[in-house]
């Protein structure tokens, strides 16, 4: 990482943290009980978009969520964002472009940030820090994530993943427990 790069990074996570968390209703939730869900993520390939707008039609499909938003963080200049980023509906995306100095998004992220999700899930792994801003800023009831990471200290809900972190197997134990009708 560039030197400068790496001072804006240090400034981000010292104003990350020193920033009030939004006055929000916690409340437990599970996928039968969720009605609105939000994913925030780092896009890094088609590939890997393409699994994540799966498992959110399976998520509407199989626990009948009514809305289901999406919202990714390209690692790129506006100018060189790829053409399946493009803005679809229930689906946003920001980059480099719409962060202020401190890497906090100021653009593309308010109305995302403003919806008071059931359920509002991290599968960036919880170490991009424009995404950590969101998580923290958001207004949803539950908040999950990657426990141990940087953003887990801003989620009601972590999952132990130990060393073998990757985004099937979070996804596989975010089923398991979430799926479960009882956990609330």
């Amino acid at each position: 990482m560039k030197f400068g790069r790496r001072i804006r990074h240090v400034a981000g996570r010292r104003m990350l943290r020193n920033e009030i968390e939004p006055v929000r209703l916690r409340r437990g939730s599970n996928f039968q009980a969720a009605k609105t869900i939000g994913i925030i993520y780092r896009d890094l390939d088609l590939s890997q978009y393409q699994n994540i707008q799966e498992y959110a039609q399976s998520l509407k499909k199989n626990f009948k969520a009514e809305r289901i938003v999406l919202l990714g963080f390209v690692d790129e200049k506006a100018k060189k964002i790829p053409d399946w980023q493009k803005q679809i509906e229930n689906s946003g995306f920001f980059s480099w472009e719409d962060l202020n100095w401190h890497l906090r998004p100021i653009k593309n992220v308010d109305k995302f940030i403003q919806q008071d999700f059931d359920i509002l899930i991290d599968l960036s792994g919880g170490e991009e820090l424009p995404l950590n801003f969101v998580l923290k800023e958001s207004k949803a009831g539950m908040k999950v994530g990657l426990k141990g990471s940087r953003a887990g200290r801003y989620c009601d809900f972590t999952i132990d993943m130990g060393n073998q972190f990757g985004l099937d197997k979070f996804v596989e134990q975010l089923n398991l427990y979430l799926s479960n009708p009882k956990i609330k």
